[in-house]
């Protein structure tokens, strides 16, 4: 399959809208149009008897099948079981009855999990086998499921061309001879034929122009998922990356080293200086972040993602603050009140909420923090962004679009639990077709993320590298860091 690009989409309001979405007059069908949840149950019939047939006699007997149904009711445009379990009980027999007798009852008694004596009297009548248990049938509903969910695999094809054969016969699709031809050598063609490759999409194609004229049973769609999915279990499927178990002691400690000497050179060298003092705050900060997921072994865990937003935010602070000190007085001190400003608002909120302390908020030390340096009367609390301009418009001003792209965004996601987030972590899928492929809550920890420690490191060493631009760390002490060796992880 070809993946759009980018700018294939066209953005319009913030929201980038995918190609499909600009073309007129083309929409998603609904869940009870569309092939896997809504024609396919209803066809689901056809598809056994393909499963017990096998395809070269199965459409020989479909065709017999669907010439006596047509025959039988011939005001009949689809052949879809709800329709004909609405036929009369003789015309329903019939058709059974010719089932039968070409040896395939076996074929339709799984369906009698579903259509049940109280549901479907003449159909569970004529179908049940005695020697089949529940769990049986529904194996093997399961199983041909699994064939026909996906709506271009090569058995659902067979059944959308069985479907497509009986409302020809209803007379309700008139198609030109070229396109007769076309389904003339469909049930003659090997699917490994060249002119199935050409016939498949056409057929397909087809197909759904029956959704132009038939009316959708949606209460038999309800009864035969809740009756299927009520009856079967869950089949469940997580990924699980391999769990990081490399030792980051070396390069831990010799980041250590560089840290110390940072600091040593700014309490010994220029202790006043609010740049100095800001910029080794940030990258502290972000020390202290990569710290936790080693010290605490969050390297496959949701809050590790946390880290690696966190890292890369803080890095494209440090160049947007030095890139524009030149064009925005004071800006290192504006920077420092401007985050004292947002805890002056929480704290303020706090006040007034009148809460127990039994939280962790601490109002005493955090007013101490807003009062450090100016009384908090003083202080203004501003809800934009810094310098009116959010990160993403930053990492551009600053050359780091690409970090921001490849890296934030995702695991804001996780920051902010975004669906995608919650997906990725939290639920595991089901592979029982029965239950539409959904997903359950991963409440045993199943799933096992990729681990952040190579982007935390590759954060944290364009961190250094900056630094070093400004600051100059010895030669030797920053190679140790940065030229670490990061061996492939097990698995």
């Amino acid at each position: 399959m070809n993946h759009s690009k980018l700018s294939d989409h066209v953005l319009q309001k913030g929201k980038f809208i995918t190609p499909f979405h600009t073309l007129p007059n083309v929409e998603e069908y609904a869940d009870d149009k569309s092939w896997t949840y809504g024609r396919m149950p209803e066809y689901l019939w056809i598809g056994l008897l393909f499963k017990f047939l096998g395809r070269d006699i199965g459409l020989k007997r479909l065709h017999y099948i669907m010439d006596l149904l047509h025959k039988i009711a011939p005001t009949l445009r689809t052949a879809r079981m709800s329709e004909i379990l609405k036929l009369s009980r003789n015309d329903q027999q019939q058709l059974y009855d010719y089932i039968v007798g070409i040896g395939a009852k076996k074929a339709l008694s799984p369906l009698t999990v579903v259509l049940t004596v109280s549901y479907a009297p003449v159909f569970a009548e004529t179908f049940y086998c005695s020697d089949e248990s529940i769990e049986d049938r529904c194996n093997i509903i399961t199983d041909t499921m699994k064939d026909l969910m996906d709506h271009q695999s090569h058995e659902s094809t067979d059944v959308r061309f069985i479907a497509l054969y009986f409302t020809l016969l209803s007379g309700n699709i008139h198609m030109q001879p070229d396109h007769v031809e076309i389904l003339n050598t469909y049930p003659n063609s090997s699917h490994d034929d060249e002119v199935m490759r050409m016939a498949r999409p056409f057929v397909r194609s087809m197909e759904q122009t029956i959704l132009t004229f038939e009316t959708t049973n949606k209460d038999y769609l309800k009864d035969f998922w809740r009756c299927i999915s009520e009856m079967t279990d869950c089949t469940l499927f997580s990924i699980a990356f391999p769990k990081e178990e490399r030792d980051f002691t070396e390069y831990m400690e010799k980041l250590h080293k560089v840290y110390l000497y940072l600091s040593d050179l700014f309490t010994s060298t220029e202790p006043l200086d609010d740049k100095m003092n800001v910029l080794l705050g940030i990258a502290t900060y972000s020390y202290k972040r990569l710290k936790e997921v080693y010290e605490h072994n969050l390297f496959n865990t949701i809050a590790g993602r946390s880290c690696v937003r966190v890292i890369i935010e803080d890095y494209i602070m440090m160049k947007y603050l030095v890139a524009n000190e030149s064009k925005h007085d004071n800006i290192w001190r504006d920077f420092q009140f401007y985050g004292i400003g947002q805890y002056k608002l929480i704290l303020t909120k706090h006040r007034e909420a009148d809460e127990n302390n039994n939280r962790h908020f601490d109002v005493g030390y955090i007013e101490a923090l807003v009062n450090e340096f100016k009384e908090e009367e003083f202080i203004d609390m501003d809800t934009k962004y810094f310098d009116k301009q959010n990160i993403r418009l930053k990492a551009e001003s600053v050359d780091e679009k690409a970090l921001f792209g490849l890296y934030y965004d995702y695991d804001s996601a996780f920051e902010h639990g975004l669906w995608g987030a919650i997906r990725e972590t939290s639920l595991i899928k089901c592979m029982n077709p029965a239950h539409k492929y959904h997903c359950v809550p991963d409440i045993e920890d199943s799933i096992v993320l990729k681990s952040v420690m190579p982007d935390c490191i590759m954060a944290m060493n364009k961190t250094l590298t900056y630094l070093n631009e400004i600051y100059g760390i010895p030669e030797a002490m920053l190679n140790e860091v940065i030229h670490f060796e990061l061996k492939p992880i097990d698995g």
